[in-house]
């Protein structure tokens, strides 16, 4: 398991910050897509970056 820094924003505005265990960038993904701050909520850039 490794460690992601996940950043999420709509423009300027941060819509979520945190950091999450996972196999790799598309778990990491996968889970952001199905965890409810995103949820019908529009972003514009998702960064993933490993710890």
């Amino acid at each position: 398991m490794n460690e992601y820094k996940v950043t999420v924003r709509n423009g300027s505005t941060l819509i979520l910050s945190e950091i999450i265990k996972a196999e790799d960038e598309r778990e990491v993904l996968g889970t952001l897509l199905i965890s409810s701050e995103l949820f019908n909520q529009p972003f514009t850039d998702i960064r993933i970056l490993e710890r």
